[in-house]
């Protein structure tokens, strides 16, 4: 003979999950609820609805600053006018550019 489960007031226990504070693998651990029975059967007593519903748990109000720095360039000003090249130019051609300009 098998032992049968006691059922349980699904709707009644996500409730109370959800008023406690816990999160879903803290209050089952409490009330010795599997988790995956817990998510089974919120799934099966779900309204169709497949919005999830998200809490903040810690709010953050620091600005992003911008972590990239400003791009930088190489300004030559010369006789023949002011020349600017990107920072990545190679070594070699800044170079022969001045060299050029002699």
């Amino acid at each position: 003979m098998t032992k049968k489960r006691p059922k349980h007031d699904w709707p009644a226990i996500f409730a109370t999950q959800k008023e406690s504070g816990l999160t879903i693998s803290e209050f089952c651990s409490k009330h010795k609820i599997s988790s995956s029975a817990f998510y089974l059967n919120k799934q099966r007593h779900s309204t169709g609805n497949n919005f999830v519903e998200a809490k903040v748990v810690r709010q953050i109000s620091e600005k992003v600053t911008q972590a990239t720095r400003p791009k930088q360039t190489i300004t030559l000003i010369t006789q023949a006018g002011e020349l600017s090249f990107p920072e990545s130019i190679s070594s070699d051609f800044l170079v022969s550019v001045i060299k050029g300009l002699s």
